[in-house]
C-alpha cells in the first residue's frame, strides 16, 4: 500500500455531510420524520442533532403550531 493511501486529508465533517449522510442516513431520517410527524406532536426536542438530517426532514412535516427546541 502506498504511503499516501494511509493519509486522510480534508474535513471529516464535510465528507460526512456530503457523502455519508445522503448515502446511509437520509433514508432513515425520512422514515423517522414520517413516524414522528404521524403522531402530530405539539413539541419536539431533538437531542442528538448530529448532522441535522432528521431535523431537516422533520421540520417541514410538523404542524405550524408545533414548538421545536
Amino acid at each position: 500500500m502506498a504511503e499516501s493511501d494511509k493519509v486522510f486529508a480534508g474535513s471529516i465533517p464535510k465528507f460526512y455531510d456530503t457523502l455519508m449522510v445522503p448515502l446511509i442516513f437520509e433514508a432513515y431520517a425520512a422514515d423517522m420524520a414520517a413516524l414522528v410527524a404521524a403522531s402530530s406532536p405539539g413539541s419536539v426536542l431533538e437531542t442528538a442533532a448530529g448532522s441535522g438530517v432528521v431535523t431537516r426532514a422533520l421540520a417541514p412535516k410538523l404542524g405550524a403550531d408545533a414548538a421545536t427546541w
